[in-house]
């Protein structure tokens, strides 16, 4: 009688060997291809908010949606533009970037932060927080923002009109990176941009994140949406307190905030 063919265990633990490696190459390279298509996704809503805030101005003369509130952060958005903005074809999911991994999962919490929903088209209430920071003028009467921090060749403006000079070179709807600015140290040069406590802690202890996150202490980048409607991605460098930084606006800078930052 024939003996029966098989495997060796040495020959299946070799073939199983082999396969480990193949996963230890090819998933860093997965996740890379994963992440530039979130990253896509979110230069296309960024670009769809901008493409809103643009159809309110044909329509009001150039003035642009202003919020009758700051909130508390840069993100915190009123709901009076979230409105005019879900009118406009616009859905809840389209205000969180699919690459934070704690607002895209979380975004119904955010959505009502400080609102709250009486259809797929409507709000009530004071503010959502958004994904996605707006770099608006508030509503006349209802105070100023402050002065953008380190703009020294004052290109960065608060927006109130679609009819700035230059609008290919003014931001108007960004990316949402913000971190921990008291958490700054050795481990963390710029701040913390993974672990970031703030109201969301208090509710549900959840803390905020910035979206396409190399590592807590770095995001990769941002997506930048434009005045004349554009999007374009900025690679975040860390050098930001040497002179060539300064006197340069295509690096992120932290532009907005004290303890809680927000950069672009």
């Amino acid at each position: 009688m024939k003996p029966r063919k098989g495997f060796t265990l040495i020959e299946l633990l070799v073939v199983i060997a082999i396969i480990a490696i193949l996963m230890a190459i090819l998933m860093p390279a997965l996740q890379r291809v994963r992440e530039q298509g979130r990253r896509q996704s979110c230069g296309s809503q960024v670009r769809q908010h901008c493409l809103a805030f643009l159809m309110y101005a044909d329509d009001y003369t150039g003035r642009l949606p202003l919020p009758d509130t700051p909130g508390g952060w840069l993100w915190d958005l009123d709901v009076d533009v979230v409105n005019f903005m879900l009118q406009t074809g616009m859905t809840q999911e389209m205000f969180y970037c699919p690459s934070n991994s704690a607002m895209h999962p979380n975004m119904d919490h955010f959505w009502t932060f400080q609102a709250r929903v009486v259809s797929d088209k409507q709000l009530s209430g004071s503010f959502i927080v958004s994904g996605y920071c707006y770099v608006l003028k508030l509503a006349p009467g209802k105070g100023d923002r402050p002065a953008i921090q380190n703009n020294p060749n004052n290109t960065k403006i608060w927006l109130k009109t679609s009819n700035e000079k230059q609008p290919a070179l003014r931001e108007l709807s960004v990316d949402a990176t913000l971190c921990a600015w008291d958490k700054r140290g050795a481990a963390y040069p710029n701040g913390n941009f993974g672990m970031v406590a703030g109201g969301t802690l208090d509710q549900v202890q959840l803390y905020d994140r910035t979206s396409h996150l190399k590592n807590d202490a770095q995001p990769t980048g941002m997506n930048i949406g434009f005045l004349d409607g554009h999007v374009e991605w900025r690679h975040f460098k860390p050098e930001w307190e040497s002179a060539e930084y300064e006197l340069s606006d295509d690096i992120p800078k932290p532009r907005y905030g004290d303890t809680r930052r927000f950069w672009w």
